[in-house]
């Protein structure tokens, strides 16, 4: 039987409510489910969403209980790590893997919207870790009809999703 896990910081809904006596259940089940919620829903954090998020990482769940409260845990307030045991797909709900979703949804090479990104190989890096989000402004040098002019990395949602949805699972 699985293990998930679901981080709670201060003052969210899930610390200020008990999930072991309410059950999980996503805060707008109503709103239709697409590839474009699971991105805000994953790499935005928009929590008026069909989804909810679970991980297998007990590391990343106790990120997020640590990390996203509207304060610091304390001994008086602290933030939570749910552990979850999910017995399988007749447990009557859905468990999606929003990497998989993303991927297959993804825009490909000639699509006008554009294509992943268009910055140097290291603004990756600025996606997938806050700590070297320094590389996602680096000036871009371009040729323009008035002689060389400079702009800034595009990256699509689909790499923002990707990369934010390492390590979660969406509960449907």
């Amino acid at each position: 039987m699985p293990i998930y896990y679901r981080g709670a910081g201060t003052g969210t809904y899930w610390n200020l409510n008990d999930a072991t006596a309410l059950g999980f259940q996503p805060r707008d089940p109503g709103i239709t489910p697409s590839t474009t919620r699971i991105i805000q829903h994953v790499a935005q954090g928009l929590t008026l969403s069909p989804y909810i998020s679970l991980t297998r990482s007990h590391p990343v769940a106790l990120h997020y209980a640590l990390e996203t409260g509207t304060n610091q845990p304390t001994v008086h307030a602290p933030a939570y790590v749910y552990e979850i045991e999910i017995n399988g797909p007749s447990s009557g709900f859905t468990l999606i893997d929003p990497l998989k979703e993303i991927a297959a949804a993804a825009v490909g090479p000639f699509d006008p919207v554009g294509y992943q990104h268009d910055g140097y190989p290291t603004v990756l890096l600025g996606v997938v870790s806050s700590l070297m989000a320094f590389f996602l402004p680096l000036p871009i040098p371009q040729s323009t009809a008035g002689g060389i002019g400079v702009r800034y990395a595009t990256v699509s949602p689909f790499i923002w999703g990707l990369a934010a949805s390492f390590g979660v699972l969406q509960h449907r």
